[in-house]
């Protein structure tokens, strides 16, 4: 199955020289794919047979450190009142006279 691109890349042509720009979703010729070493250019294969597949997370999953959306959120300490902001005071002005 042939892989598409995740990302934009630039790159010169082997043949012609000519400055190239593959743009994501594109699906790039054998020898210019050969070109993009980078496997971050690539998006994760579909197919259950690619040998190196990327996981990709998914939101809730608990390892991403994403909370879920409907979840409210975590209250460690119930009987504690809300810390009270500290009161704020200016300096005085060393050039005033």
């Amino acid at each position: 199955m042939p892989r598409r691109l995740a990302f934009a890349v630039h790159l010169d042509h082997p043949d012609t020289g000519d400055h190239l720009i593959l743009l994501p979703g594109d699906v790039p010729p054998r020898e210019l794919a050969e070109l993009i070493t980078h496997p971050g250019a690539w998006q994760p294969a579909d197919d259950e047979d690619d040998p190196d597949p990327v996981p990709v997370p998914k939101p809730d999953d608990p390892g991403t450190g994403a909370p879920e959306p409907d979840s409210p959120p975590a209250d460690t300490d119930a009987d504690t009142p809300p810390a009270k902001p500290a009161a704020r005071t200016r300096k005085a002005r060393p050039d005033t006279e």
